[in-house]
């Protein structure tokens, strides 16, 4: 337990709800934590996890568990590694927030790794976290190892081996389309961001497998094509249709996996049948300047997407980083440069996001554009506002978890969130800001690093 002078992590977490006067900052400790039951768990060994993985599961899969705001979580899943500075951190405060949102955390770690963490971890977090063990493949990334169903299943990813070429598949693709755009009479957007792969790379299905089994769950079933959980966003029109975004990189790498010289609209036909999803209700969509959509956008109410705005991001940074050479005498001559570095990368960014938005009006959905993904700096960290993990508690209370920022920053997206955007969010929790840059660096936020089963 931790004493004075140290603070606990509940104090680090920043909490705006929506009250009958308005938007209002308000203490986190002080809302009412109800205690969640927790799941039973049992050891599994390395031989079961691979009899499991090896098992085919020919019966059709139930629709993909949601990730707008409907969904009503009650396990969220995650990891532990040592390596991952941040990784114990967020665990400690997700299971504060699960006390007051009605949700349980189950924390994987690999066996040589579990009696420190569970020793380090503060013990108000202690109470409402399971632990459980995995002698498999492991990362920190648990959004991306696979998907549980709406009957409480589980969809991996296709197990590729190591030496599957995802990165070039991805380039080559992205290049075709690209010079595609070009010939249309619109501006080649590059390729140069991050690509897939580094889930199959460390066998890190296998950890949703094991975090399955060893909390009851036996329908497990291996996909045919390869979509890490951060490129497939799936939620609910207005009329209670499900629909799911796909990421084309992803179709991508899934049309290599088929028979002959299968295109996209193949892979969006595999990618349907391995998520419980008539093929029709699958909406590919480019790339928004990132490797996962989830890093720019989120699904909010029935039909809405919310969808990062650069130039909206970049008028604040303008604004901030004027504010800050008024405040200091050195190095004020940088002032330019810092403005037109913002510039450029709001630029390039603002080129991906505007096709994005096209597409989703295409779709028949409602696009919101927010200033919800900040690049560093002189004035500000780095911040991504839109990787939330969101969800409807117990009580129907809707609610959001962010990754940290500047305080400005945190409480002009909670106005967005919770007054701006008619998708009924009653509260937001910021999380520990000073660890924001940490997982930032590694290109994953909280939703990335978590799990939900309803």
């Amino acid at each position: 337990m931790r004493i004075w002078p140290f603070s606990s992590p509940a104090d680090k977490i920043t909490t705006y709800q929506k009250t009958p006067s308005g938007i209002q900052q308000i203490p986190f400790q002080s809302l009412p934590k109800r205690p969640q039951e927790a799941p039973d768990t049992v050891t599994i060994s390395a031989a079961r996890l691979q009899k499991q993985i090896a098992r085919p599961n020919d019966k059709p899969p139930a629709r993909v568990l949601a990730k707008d705001a409907s969904v009503n979580p009650s396990l969220m899943f995650m990891a532990h590694d040592p390596k991952d500075k941040a990784s114990l951190a967020y665990i400690e405060q997700m299971a504060l927030v699960g006390q007051v949102e009605d949700f349980r955390v189950v924390a994987d770690a690999q066996p040589q790794d579990l009696r420190r963490a569970e020793k380090k971890l503060d013990k108000q977090a202690d109470a409402n976290t399971t632990w459980i063990t995995n002698s498999g493949g492991h990362d920190s990334w648990t959004e991306d190892h696979g998907e549980f169903t709406s009957s409480g299943g589980v969809i991996v990813p296709a197990i590729l081996p190591e030496d599957t070429e995802i990165d070039s598949w991805v380039l080559g693709a992205r290049a075709k389309r690209y010079f595609a755009m070009q010939d249309q009479g619109e501006k080649h957007p590059g390729c140069n961001y991050a690509t897939q792969g580094l889930m199959n790379g460390r066998h890190a299905q296998e950890e949703l497998v094991n975090a399955a089994l060893s909390t009851g769950t036996q329908d497990i079933k291996l996909a045919t094509s390869y979509v890490e959980g951060g490129n497939l966003l799936n939620g609910h029109r207005a009329d209670g249709t499900a629909y799911a975004l796909v990421g084309r990189d992803s179709l991508a790498v899934t049309s290599r996996l088929l028979p002959g010289q299968a295109g996209e609209s193949e892979a969006i036909k595999q990618v349907a049948a391995d998520y419980g999803l008539p093929p029709e209700n699958l909406i590919p969509l480019e790339q928004p300047g990132d490797f996962h959509l989830d890093m720019a956008m989120t699904l909010a109410g029935p039909g809405q997407v919310l969808l990062n705005d650069s130039r909206q991001v970049l008028a604040l940074q303008k604004e901030w980083i004027s504010e800050h050479y008024k405040h200091t005498w050195f190095n004020r001559d940088q002032r330019p440069s810092e403005l037109a570095e913002v510039e450029k990368k709001a630029n390039k960014t603002a080129v991906f996001e505007d096709i994005v938005e096209k597409q989703l009006k295409a779709a028949g959905l409602e696009v919101f554009r927010v200033p919800g993904v900040f690049p560093k700096s002189v004035a500000n960290i780095p911040m991504n506002f839109l990787n939330i993990r969101q969800g409807r508690n117990d009580r129907g209370e809707t609610f959001a978890v962010s990754l940290g920022g500047e305080e400005r920053a945190e409480k002009a997206f909670a106005h967005t969130l919770l007054e701006e955007i008619p998708a009924g969010y009653d509260r937001v929790h910021f999380l520990d800001r000073s660890w924001t840059a940490e997982t930032l660096h590694y290109n994953g936020g909280i939703k990335c690093r978590t799990k939900v089963k309803a």
